[in-house]
């Protein structure tokens, strides 16, 4: 069980190797470094309708409200679980100071007026001496059951299960594992003491007369009522054949298929990843990847041959995928050629595809969307400069369509003012709904400024 509940939680972690020969690049708004590539730094907000890669603020503040709400109620979860576990530690340690107590080899014993007979934590012993007036007999099995339990340190199998039921306290499951772990303590614990036949039995016998409803500390490992009955069916039980056991060798590949359904992939390195690797594995008798067929799929605007010669590769060149992102994201690369025509959400695709002769095929696949229109365009952060004197150095406005160089020059013509911060210049992007008779969004740019002391 202890095994099964560490693989639930590694196995997500777990990373395996694999080639992605399918990878997205990007310029939306709304990816986590897409913007940056247009112009760093800079604060986007969207709109409230989603259209072409489009996330709407309503969704993203919604989204964001119920990760709070829900942070909120996992933590608070957490918190209260964790003072649980250090309120059961510390009523163990008044009950080790405020009883009497002696030395028993290895072990403490504890004498304890608790309404159980015995429960043990590590290497103490509680035990109420006067609990059912036990025979010295019943005493002597009573408190090697629980030496069995501090020699085989099941206290650090409760405890473990513990501290993940603080971190997985919504989980009902966890609470039944835990269960099952101190029911199997207890079984392991009998088995020891009792012997057969008469032995058996009368221990059974002293298992039915001990039974309680009376629980000693959640954390500790003890005589229990709540589960006596399988505890004595399980006195008089023999062990698994080893056979039976066998039985038990399916859960290996069982465990490799969740291993591969819900573990996620690590990309490997590309094939070449750059013109430096190229060169160290020509050196290392390895051939270097080449350019195969450079095939364009969903472009409009632009011609297939219009875009290969805007992208500057050509069939037989070498071949390297940071190259080619690097080539797309430039400041004259086709990823801002369409913003500079508006396409501020297009979406290249890119697909490898290995061939022949230290070849790979490209396909990229071109998600143009909609265009957006520049409506409002408004400065904030200014105090001594008037905002008609920073909107005469913004170069793009309102009508125009939306343009990536427009506003690198417009952050240019910022920073050469020397009144601005030039590293907190930053244009806010609010894309507005699309209006259903409308071809474009509205986009409005608030450019947030910072005055130098």
């Amino acid at each position: 069980m202890l095994v099964s509940i560490s693989l639930c939680l590694i196995l997500p972690f777990i990373e395996i190797p694999g080639n992605w020969t399918h990878s997205v690049f990007g310029n939306s708004l709304f990816e986590k470094t897409a913007f940056q590539t247009l112009m760093s730094p800079q604060k986007v907000s969207s709109p409230d309708t989603l259209e072409m890669g489009i996330q709407s603020v309503s969704d993203l503040s919604g989204w964001g409200i119920l990760v709070f709400i829900v942070s909120v109620i996992y933590f608070s979860g957490l918190i209260y679980k964790t003072i649980l576990l250090l309120s059961n530690l510390w009523k163990i340690r008044k009950c080790i100071l405020n009883n009497p107590k002696q030395k028993a080899g290895k072990y403490w014993i504890i004498n304890t007026d608790r309404q159980v007979v015995a429960f043990s934590f590590f290497h103490f012993i509680f035990f109420n001496p006067d609990f059912r007036n036990l025979t010295s007999h019943e005493v002597q099995q009573i408190i090697n059951h629980e030496v069995i339990h501090a020699r085989q340190l099941h206290t650090l199998d409760v405890l473990f299960i513990e501290f993940i039921g603080i971190i997985l306290w919504f989980n009902p499951l966890v609470h039944f594992i835990k269960n099952e772990i101190q029911t199997v303590h207890e079984y392991i614990a009998d088995e020891k003491i009792t012997g057969s036949g008469e032995s058996k039995k009368q221990y059974a016998q002293l298992l039915f007369n001990l039974a309680s409803e009376s629980g000693a500390f959640c954390l500790s490992t003890g005589f229990s009522g709540k589960q006596i009955n399988n505890r004595i069916v399980m006195v008089y039980k023999s062990r698994s054949l080893p056979g039976q056991k066998l039985f038990f060798t399916l859960l290996i590949p069982v465990a490799a298929l969740l291993l591969l359904s819900f573990s996620y992939f690590a990309s490997t390195p590309n094939l070449v990843s750059s013109s430096h690797q190229n060169t160290e594995n020509s050196s290392g008798n390895q051939s270097i990847t080449k350019i195969g067929n450079i095939n364009w799929v969903n472009n409009k605007i632009f011609s297939s041959a219009e875009l290969t010669r805007m992208l500057g590769l050509k069939k037989g060149d070498e071949y390297s995928k940071i190259n080619l992102e690097k080539r797309l994201e430039a400041e004259n690369g086709i990823s801002t050629i369409y913003l500079d025509k508006g396409y501020l959400f297009s979406n290249i695709q890119i697909a490898e595809t290995p061939t022949s002769n230290n070849r790979t095929d490209l396909t990229l696949t071109i998600a143009e969307g909609v265009r957006g229109k520049i409506g409002n365009v408004s400065v904030k952060g200014n105090k001594l400069v008037t905002p008609q004197e920073i909107l005469n150095q913004i170069v793009i406005k309102s009508g125009d369509l939306f343009s990536k160089t427009k506003i690198v020059q417009s952050i240019r013509a910022l920073s050469m003012m020397g009144q601005f911060d030039p590293e907190t210049i930053r244009p806010e992007i609010i894309p507005l709904p699309k209006k259903a008779d409308s071809e474009f969004v509205i986009v409005n740019i608030v450019f947030e400024v910072t005055e130098k002391n």
